[in-house]
């Protein structure tokens, strides 16, 4: 086990030279083998729709070449990169997208392997900054198990004590295929709530800024981590990061013209929507869905959770 983990710690080295990452206290151990899978937070300054489409084309392995033979068990564009399959969006464990169609940066994510080291962490992240020297975000790495509140009594960061009957009254009532935002936000509380300190739980942070990337690790991590939490989340909309948010048929992370318009950036023909549709290499669209954006969820936070 050492000689393999001095190999992949060699390999690791070697890509963030490459890439010219910059550790200002080196390389460090974390919690994070401890924790099966870790929440992992993004937070970011926004970027523009066509900045969206270039990080999406440059990162979504749909977009990639691949074998488009019908009958191939295999293609490239079935792996999942750091974006994960933007399009698929359904249910936590296919929740991996931070960047949407308005521009939005952010995600509550969960690391989708088991127990992961920092040479497992480090590669998804660290050509970014290179590649897209518009970003301007954080990835940070908890040590939370996957969420934050699943076994709270309501006691622990007392971010529900306003909503507790709310909470109780959501969890009692019969499963609703066809909720409302305020059923959905309530019901989805224990599993979705990011707690308002969670900043003391990072133990790890990416900071990609400016074109180049800072790994930071202990009291800096969540130094860098709460600045970008304070001034890019609010609970008037980081509902919009959960995947709760988009388990039903009446919401979708972009619209079918907007996955043409990826296409038709990565020079391929906009047809290829339908057709990887028949393919099964995409989710078929929902024409009803309601596209979210950032916008959209304050206007439902207003409406349904706070209001007035």
């Amino acid at each position: 086990m050492e000689d393999y983990r001095k190999e992949y710690m060699e390999e690791l080295n070697t890509m963030l030279a490459e890439h010219r990452v910059i550790l200002p206290d080196g390389i460090q151990e974390t919690c994070l083998p401890n924790v099966r899978r870790p929440l992992v937070l993004h937070r970011g300054k926004p970027i523009t729709r066509e900045q969206a489409i270039q990080l999406i084309v440059g990162e979504e392995p749909l977009f990639m070449r691949g074998n488009d033979e019908q009958k191939c068990m295999f293609d490239p564009r079935g792996d999942r990169g750091v974006l994960k399959n933007i399009f698929y969006r359904q249910g936590y464990s296919w929740l991996s997208t931070w960047v949407y169609s308005d521009g939005t940066i952010g995600g509550d994510l969960v690391y989708l392997g088991k127990y992961p080291e920092i040479y497992d962490i480090l590669p998804d992240y660290i050509h970014l900054a290179g590649k897209y020297p518009f970003l301007d975000m954080v990835v940070s790495y908890t040590s939370y198990d996957e969420c934050c509140c699943y076994f709270c009594d309501g006691t622990k960061c007392g971010d529900c004590q306003p909503y507790l009957d709310k909470i109780r009254k959501y969890r009692d009532v019969n499963w609703n295929s066809n909720p409302d935002f305020e059923e959905l936000y309530f019901r989805s509380w224990d599993t979705g709530h990011i707690c308002s300190d969670i900043g003391k739980d990072v133990e790890l942070t990416i900071w990609i800024h400016g074109g180049k990337t800072e790994v930071l690790f202990g009291d800096k991590a969540e130094a860098k981590f709460i600045e970008y939490h304070r001034q890019y989340c609010s609970p008037e909309y980081d509902f919009m990061f959960s995947s709760d948010l988009y388990d039903y048929g009446s919401t979708c992370i972009c619209s079918k013209e907007f996955v043409e318009e990826c296409f038709e950036y990565a020079g391929m023909p906009r047809s290829l929507c339908d057709k990887y549709v028949e393919r099964g290499f995409l989710s078929p669209f929902n024409a009803s869905a309601q596209v979210v954006t950032k916008d959209w969820v304050i206007e439902q936070y207003r409406t349904f959770i706070f209001r007035g």
